[in-house]
């Protein structure tokens, strides 16, 4: 097995497409003895826009402009770089590769040439999950910290192909690990280009956590966002239809017997589990809930302070304050006494059975 260390510099990467103006790479055998060295200057048919922007800075390549633009373009070069990377006898690896490959493939795309299919191992990765880091430093950083003395001032793509070898050569000797073993233990690192398509074991993780990562509401709320009204398609219309179609059980000898009931909607928009198990119990308790602040018995509140400790502002809350204030008798109560009022608590009522909720007037009515 042979390993192949390959960089690739841009003239420029205008629309997120990179017009590659050299292909540099290292072959080596598993000890990381050098076989084959090489830089591929080749006619980029763009112009160089080679500045920096915000965080990122500008680069020097290893040759004049005139250089570039006197050679052959990556057409002529397509059939060496596919067959190398193709290589079933060699692995490839690059430092932030999917960028690399990203170029391969554009570049494809503009001069009409076939994707080939090909495996990729972003050293850069394995040197960042292996340090534990939660930022990827950069190629020359991580060389220098393996006894690379040589500067990255000039960018040319079979140097820094070079100091690729050296940091994944470095890895495995600091982890005392083989290349197979170190790319087991830190499996983000692969990937490839697959029907024309780039894959990433590292962005398929990343999706999969942005998947799974709880939003600022979520936290605060205690709520995943499957369980909120007004985000989830249905949820809206289904509490509204079931508040007013639901059997009100007027004979209940509770204390919120015959009085209408509203709760604030910090908490109504983002329980919708709780809130129709909520209706159902005070409609056995002879309660009708309503949203409507300004014209019910009893406002419930419900306090949410970001950590920051900023608390909500509840529009309800304000309408029903300002009804009191207008001379209608609204009892104030905090959710936890209208818990205690209906002999329940927020585990009970986070599982929703609707073959257990409250009867309805209305038999037609199509529970989801």
């Amino acid at each position: 097995m042979k390993y192949v260390f390959f960089d690739i510099e841009c003239a420029n990467c205008f629309h997120g497409n990179g017009k590659i103006c050299s292909f540099g790479y290292v072959v080596t055998d598993e000890r990381f003895k050098i076989l084959e060295k090489r830089d591929i200057p080749m006619n980029p048919h763009s112009k160089f826009h080679l500045f920096g922007h915000k965080n990122h800075p500008g680069i020097v390549l290893a040759y004049d402009e005139k250089t570039f633009n006197s050679s052959p373009d990556f057409i002529h070069f397509y059939k060496k770089i596919r067959n190398l990377l193709t290589d079933k006898h060699c692995m490839n690896f690059g430092f932030s590769v999917l960028s690399d490959a990203g170029y391969i493939k554009s570049e494809c795309k503009r001069y009409a040439k076939e994707m080939f299919d090909y495996e990729f191992i972003d050293v850069q990765r394995i040197y960042t999950d292996f340090k534990g880091l939660d930022n990827t430093p950069a190629l020359i950083k991580c060389a220098a910290e393996y006894g690379v003395t040589e500067s990255q001032e000039i960018h040319k793509s079979d140097d820094d192909s070079y100091f690729t070898m050296r940091v994944l050569k470095g890895l495995c000797e600091e982890a005392g690990l083989t290349v197979k073993e170190l790319i087991e233990k830190y499996p983000h690192c692969q990937g490839k280009c697959k029907n024309g398509e780039i894959e990433s074991e590292y962005l398929k993780f990343k999706e999969e956590q942005k998947l799974h990562k709880l939003s600022k509401m979520e936290k605060l709320t205690g709520s995943l966002r499957s369980n909120w009204v007004y985000r989830v398609e249905g949820n809206y219309d289904e509490i509204n239809a079931y508040a007013k179609k639901v059997y009100v059980n007027r004979k209940s000898d509770s204390s919120l017997s015959c009085k209408r009931v509203c709760l604030s909607g910090l908490y109504e928009d983002y329980h919708f589990n709780e809130m129709m198990n909520i209706i159902s119990l005070l409609a056995e308790n002879g309660a009708k809930y309503t949203k409507r602040a300004y014209a019910c018995d009893v406002f419930v509140t419900y306090d949410l302070i970001d950590k920051n400790g900023k608390e909500y502002k509840c529009y309800r809350k304000e309408k029903a304050l300002n009804a009191i204030k207008s001379g209608s008798e609204i009892e104030i109560i905090t959710f936890d006494k209208l818990l205690e009022l209906l002999n329940t608590d927020e585990n009970a009522i986070k599982v929703l059975d609707r073959s257990k909720l409250a009867p309805l007037k209305d038999k037609d009515f199509a529970k989801a």
